[in-house]
């Protein structure tokens, strides 16, 4: 099998709608690790900035973050190793973050709830076009691949913007194939 087909098929993608009229999205992926490993891996600024992005702020409940060039807030709930609940805010807008880490067996399940996504989000989601379920999900391909030792050492925004373009190629066959599978999450919704 290629990697892009295991990662479509090992990403489980929901779309509900909320109380309010709003949609929650929900992803879910099995990690090769224990919860306290993948707990590390998504909270440890030292390993955050290896796949994901650079953090800085009080990195506790109570405190506030800042993900650099992106999207800031306030850790609401942290109870190691399996919730860690956030506020989500960007481009003057807020909304809920929760990460959960479910054990099973020798893996662990990281399940992403992002909420509310407002219902114009929804219809407006095209193939080949980055959404927010693409934008999470690319970064939990990343978090994959930084477990299994498989990116370069050094922060991710720095190897990125050095990739030549075979890399670039493929991430971006990778994400329209993530995107595509979001429109069909979507399309199965009308």
């Amino acid at each position: 099998m290629n990697k892009i087909f295991d990662i479509l098929q090992d990403t489980d993608r929901e779309l509900r709608d909320d109380p309010s009229g709003m949609h929650v999205l929900v992803l879910r992926r099995s990690y090769d690790a224990s919860p306290e490993e993948l707990w590390d891996a998504i909270t440890d600024p030292q390993r955050l900035v290896r796949w994901f992005l650079p953090i800085t702020g009080d990195l506790r409940a109570g405190g506030r973050f800042q993900l650099e060039g992106n999207a800031g807030g306030e850790i609401r709930q942290c109870e190691r190793p399996s919730l860690i609940g956030l506020s989500w805010e960007s481009g003057g807008g807020s909304s809920e973050v929760h990460l959960r880490l479910t054990p099973d067996g020798e893996a662990t399940v990281l399940e992403l709830e992002h909420a509310p996504v407002p219902a114009e989000i929804v219809p407006n989601a095209a193939p080949g076009v980055w959404g927010l379920g693409a934008g999470w999900e690319m970064g939990l391909v990343a978090l994959g691949d930084y477990l299994a030792g498989d990116l370069p050492e050094g922060r991710a925004i720095d190897w990125i913007a050095a990739a030549g373009p075979e890399q670039m190629a493929a991430a971006s066959a990778t994400a329209d194939q993530i995107s595509d599978a979001w429109v069909k999450v979507i399309g199965e919704r009308s």
